[in-house]
């Protein structure tokens, strides 16, 4: 992988943990763990959508931005269930182990 390809991919998981990270603190404000959990509250009037706000529009946002990091990552080669390992693999890390 090129420099520029390494250079691509860390900023792109680093982007791809910040949004999943507002994913889940948006979701979990709520108690829900996706748009439709959200939107199913409004339609059962649990919660109201001024309540909720901009949240639900910003989640949706932040899902589609997360499909979109993935589908880069897979261009580059980097499967997400490996972030870490790749993480440290581009990062040119040392390895660690922790066993004893």
């Amino acid at each position: 992988m090129t420099d520029k390809a390494k250079a691509k991919a860390i900023v792109t998981l680093e982007n791809l943990r910040l949004v999943e990270s507002e994913i889940f603190r948006i979701a979990s404000g709520h108690g829900v763990k996706n748009v439709d959990e959200l939107d199913d509250l409004i339609a059962k009037g649990k919660l109201s959508e001024g309540k909720v706000g901009e949240d639900l529009f910003r989640l949706d946002h932040l899902i589609s931005e997360k499909d979109r990091l993935e589908k880069e990552l897979k261009k580059l080669s980097v499967k997400k269930s490996y972030a870490w390992k790749s993480l440290q693999d581009l990062l040119e890390l040392p390895k660690r182990s922790f066993q004893t």
